[in-house]
């Protein structure tokens, strides 16, 4: 979802033009580093943690291995791609679709987004006091 928030980070008229692993790497980085939950929660293993200061080949690599190509790998009838190390969905919707599948797409994102940091961060809670 954090890639897919990079694209949809680049505007509705962009934001489906594929993109590569190290163009996404900053606002992964970024993304998960800015909220100490955020880190703490997906950066807190040992691969994690050297990956808290920002390196974009490591980065790169590791946004290719996880998610770019698990989407493609589970896209049965091949609307994500990921090959020679682009990224891409392959939709071409009309001006119209687009401006809706765009809002759609966006709060879809934020959503899983926010459920997956909140649901981890119970686990810690739990963990925590169990």
């Amino acid at each position: 979802m954090v890639v897919l928030s990079y694209m949809l980070s680049k505007g509705t008229d962009t934001w489906l033009e594929p993109i590569t692993p190290e163009e996404a790497a900053q606002f992964f980085h970024t993304y998960l580093t800015q909220k100490e939950y955020r880190m703490n929660i997906d950066f807190s293993d040992g691969q994690g943690k050297r990956l808290r200061k920002f390196d974009q080949k490591k980065i790169a690599d590791l946004i290719s291995q996880m998610p770019m190509t698990k989407w493609s790998g589970s896209a049965k009838d091949g609307i994500v791609s990921f090959e020679k190390g682009i990224f891409e969905f392959k939709l071409e919707p009309s001006y119209e679709e687009n401006e809706i599948f765009y809002k759609w797409t966006q709060e879809v994102a934020e959503y899983r987004l926010h459920a997956y940091f909140e649901r981890k961060a119970s686990k810690i809670v739990l963990n925590y006091f169990t």
